[in-house]
């Protein structure tokens, strides 16, 4: 149990660097309780799921034969280990990458900006979203004059280099990034080490199957929320805001790749079939939703963000007890 709450609170205390760093760096007039309301991967995820995953992967690890995964001897040839090894830190340095790419390949949101560039923007943004709510033909739908407002604020909103991340970007982009890259690092250790116990076939005691598939199950809870995040950010000056979400999708396929390989070492429960059935369908619906009826989405979206933040914060705390409860059950039966 106490593994379990280390892993809990270092990723609990690393994730509370958004909220704050939006507190301090934002003007109240910008309501950053808005922002962050509707930046449910890092208010949300980051602060109830992800350490909840997280202690149970920590104790999982840490406990009796779980992390053989470092012994020579359980890959049967040294050569396998030090390709393995190889590999983890490969695909570390590549998701590195990605995760820098995903935010300065695309437009994100006037919050990330320092206060000589900021006003502007949130003016602009404003302006745009009214304005978008007020015709819902807009953007596909935007005269001339539209189309330079919102060339001009993806421009002010898009740190598309290093130069530009130092120059206009404030606290709250170091926090982002920083958050980001220790919560891909996380997952893609996750998805490495399950893929290895995959291919040591190492004999896993008591629960630890049905352990790591709650920590997918817990991971995948990001989708929706990276879909509302993306969506709130981008629907009301880019048609394409989904499409466009390229670290999305290769979550996607990333998570996919890991319930592949979670499948060889698992023989569920029923409470476990039931949280992976759920999870699984609302992925679906989602993806589903977004291609056939995307003004569906639209509309959970707008009534998501008219929630008032003290009923989001209950509904947040209420999930952080679900999640921590759920992972504390897992452990206790063995």
């Amino acid at each position: 149990m106490r593994l379990f709450w280390i892993g809990f609170g270092i990723s609990f205390v690393i994730s509370l660097g958004f909220p704050l760093a939006m507190w301090l760096s934002l003007p109240r007039e910008t309501r950053p309780a808005r922002w962050i309301q509707n930046c449910s991967p890092f208010s949300v995820f980051m602060l109830s799921a992800f350490p909840t995953a997280m202690g149970i992967l920590t104790s999982t690890f840490f406990s009796l034969k779980a992390s053989n995964v470092f012994a020579i001897a359980s890959y049967g040839e040294s050569w396998m280990f030090y390709v393995a090894i190889g590999a983890l830190f490969f695909i570390l340095a590549f998701a590195s990458l990605i995760v820098l790419n995903d935010f300065t390949s695309r437009p994100v949101a006037p919050y990330i900006l320092r206060k000589s560039v900021a006003m502007e923007a949130f003016r602009l943004e404003k302006h745009l979203r009214d304005a978008a709510k007020a015709n819902e033909n807009l953007p596909e739908g935007a005269t001339p004059e539209q189309e330079a407002e919102y060339d001009t604020y993806r421009q002010l909103v898009q740190l598309s280099s290093f130069q530009s991340i130092f120059k206009r970007g404030n606290l709250v982009v170091l926090a982002y990034l920083g958050i980001a890259w220790a919560a891909s690092m996380c997952c893609v250790f996750y998805f490495w080490y399950v893929a290895v116990l995959v291919l040591t076939n190492q004999p896993l005691p008591g629960k630890t199957p049905n352990k790591l598939l709650m920590v997918f199950i817990l991971l995948v809870t990001w989708f929706p929320m990276r879909v509302h995040m993306d969506w709130y950010q981008n629907y009301f000056h880019s048609h394409t805001w989904l499409r466009d979400s390229h670290g999305f999708w290769l979550c996607i396929i990333l998570a996919i790749a890991s319930l592949f390989f979670v499948i060889f070492i698992i023989n569920p429960d029923a409470l476990v079939i039931f949280c992976t059935a759920f999870n699984t369908s609302v992925l679906a619906f989602i993806g589903l939703t977004g291609k056939f009826k995307p003004l569906w989405l639209r509309a959970v979206g707008d009534f998501l963000q008219s929630i008032p933040f003290t009923y989001f914060a209950a509904a947040y705390i209420i999930f952080l007890f679900v999640t921590a409860v759920i992972g504390l059950r897992v452990l206790r039966v063995d």
